[in-house]
This record gives structure tokens, sequence and C-alpha cells, in this order.
């Protein structure tokens, strides 16, 4: 009786468990699942693009030697800030000058020779007039003295042009930022002699890789920071290489050069100071959702709509992806509900509370 009694208990206390279990199920089912949800919305999907740079004048001109000459006196050093037409250095041109003389002296003796051959023969052809009445004239060739002549005259421009370049002149505004004579060194007229750097305005050389290369355009704006300087200053993209290239000899990945012009100065920046560049890719407009709305069934992309408290699965492609956010090409409309938390344990159909 005892054994009997106790098989009862036991019997009764599982049936009882299956009761509960049943009810709990059947509640279960009838209570709405806690989800939140986000608005499909039209919009545009940022995408930012960086890349490092150096700052750089906005233009740097080289200056070379006018003419042949030795290097008289500096008067400037690098560093210098000059003004367009102020003195560099002078050229010492005594051996020009000297040569200049002896030239000057040639041109002189060969139109006295060339004169005194034209008086020569007017002389004899009166004497032979003199002596013979019917005798033709003949043609005096001075074309040996004309040459000679000319070529005087065009030693003599060229010597006196470069005497007129015994000083080097600024061709502009700007620092000096390297010179590369001394005193007394010697110049061959087209050497460099100095560069001057234009830093009214300033730009940055870049390099883009292949990937964002395709992104960039010339004319976008940007915006350059740096560690050496407080403030982040506008750009834009005044140059893109139209081929691509190693910028370091080291690199085994090929990159497009990239030039950008600041919109303005500062005191604060300097030619040389390493920066950063950032770039806002323009994109059009997009049917967008939260990233965390869609889910996938295999390759398959379905999102959950929030109709009249109740979870419906959608099927949907996607196109563009941004860091938050996915562009919805089909199966969704601006203005849906979507779920975006709790929709892993969603079926379709299941009632839900948005909270």
């Amino acid at each position: 009786m005892d054994l009997f009694k106790k098989k009862w208990f036991w019997g009764a206390v599982v049936g009882l468990a299956v009761i509960v279990l049943v009810i709990t199920n059947m509640v279960g089912l009838n209570r709405a699942a806690e989800v939140k949800t986000a608005e499909v919305t039209m919009g545009k999907i940022v995408e930012q693009i960086f890349t490092n740079g150096k700052l750089e004048p906005g233009q740097t001109m080289a200056v070379y030697a006018p003419a042949s000459g030795v290097v008289g006196a500096l008067k400037v050093k690098q560093g210098d800030t000059v003004k367009k037409g102020q003195v560099l250095l002078t050229l010492s041109m005594e051996q020009v000058k000297e040569q200049l003389e002896k030239e000057q002296i040639n041109l002189q003796l060969t139109e006295a020779e060339r004169l005194a051959a034209k008086k020569q023969h007017f002389e004899s052809f009166k004497q032979a007039f003199t002596d013979n009445p019917d005798q033709e004239p003949k043609e005096l060739d001075l074309t040996a003295y004309d040459l000679r002549i000319r070529s005087s005259q065009l030693t003599i421009e060229s010597l006196e042009k470069q005497l007129a370049n015994q000083q080097v002149l600024a061709p502009a505004d700007g620092v000096v930022t390297s010179l590369t004579v001394n005193a007394g060194q010697m110049l061959a007229e087209g050497g460099e002699i100095a560069k001057i750097a234009d830093v009214s305005s300033l730009k940055v050389t870049a390099y883009l890789n292949e990937l964002d290369a395709g992104k960039a355009a010339q004319g976008m704006k940007t915006v350059v920071t740096g560690e050496a300087f407080a403030d982040s200053y506008d750009g834009t993209i005044s140059y893109l290489a139209p081929t691509a290239g190693l910028s370091d000899p080291t690199s085994k990945d090929t990159s497009v050069e990239m030039k950008v012009t600041l919109d303005q100065v500062s005191p604060e920046l300097r030619p040389g100071y390493n920066v950063t560049v950032e770039m806002e890719i323009p994109d059009k407009e997009r049917l967008l959702a939260p990233i965390d709305a869609v889910q996938y069934d295999g390759e398959q992309a379905y999102v959950f709509k929030v109709q009249d408290g109740v979870a419906v699965k959608s099927l949907v492609t996607t196109g563009k992806e941004g860091e938050d956010q996915i562009e919805l090409v089909t199966g969704a409309a601006a203005g849906d509900l979507v779920v975006v938390e709790g929709g892993d344990k969603l079926q379709d159909g299941a009632k839900v509370k948005v909270r």
C-alpha cells in the first residue's frame, strides 16, 4: 500500500509539472516579444578616406645664373625673406669687361681695314681709268670684312648682356629655401643658384592608394590636420596625377600623387610639417536602414518589419554599406519600421512590443 501511494504521489507531481509547462508555453506564445525598432529613411552613406602628406609652399621658384661669371658677393642667406627685384648676389666680371674691350677694339680695326680696302680699291680704279678710260671698274668683294664685323657685333652684344646681368635679382617675393653657391665660385650660365618659396599660399603633397584614388576627384574639399598645430584647415584637391607610381622606392604598392591647396594660411603652419588629409566622398540619396536590422539566412538577407504589433519577415536586397547603415535596394520602403534589437529570437508573424 505504501508503494502504491508513492507511485501515485510522484505521478501526480510529474503530471502537475507537465500541466504547468504547457500553461507556461501557452502564455509565452501569447506574450509579445520586446524589440527595438528604427525607421527606414532616405539618406547618404558618409564615407571618409584619409592619407598622410607634407606641407609645402604654394610655389617654389628656382633661380638660375643669367650669365657665366664668378660669384662676387652674396647679399642673402638661406632662410631670408626677400622681395621681388631684391639683389641676391653679384657676379664679378672683370674678364668679361676685358673681353668686351678687346672685342670693341677688334671691331674698330676691322671697320678701319674695310674702309682702307675701299679706299685702295678706289685709288686703283682711278689710276686704271687714267691709263685707259674705256676700262670697266671691278667690283670690290668686302664679304670677309662684313662677316668679321658681324661676328664682333654679336660677341659684343653677348658680353654686354652678361654685364647687364651682373646682379642676380629675386624673381618674386618669398623665402630663400636653398642657396647653392659661395663667394668666389665660378658659375656657368643656366646653373641653379637658389630656390625661393612663396609661403603666402600653402599646399599639401600626399599619395593615395589605388582604391582611394578612384574615389577622389579634382575640386573635392578636404580637411587638413596635424600634430604640430592646433586648428584644422580646409583645402581643395588641385591636382591628381594621371598615372600611378611608387612614391617610395622601398614600397611595392603603387599610389597616385595628389596636391591639396589650403584655403587659408596661418603663422602656425610651416612648410615641412607632416599632416593628415581627410576627404569626405560624395554620395547619392539611398534607402537606408541600420546595419543591425539586416539578418541573413545563408546568403539571403532579410529584415523584420513591425506591422500592427506583428513581426513580418521581409526578404531584402542590400547595396552599399557604411559604418552604421546599409542600403536596402529592394524589399523595403521609406517609413518602414524594422527591428534592430531582439530580431534574432523572432519568427515570422510573432507578436512584438516596441520598447
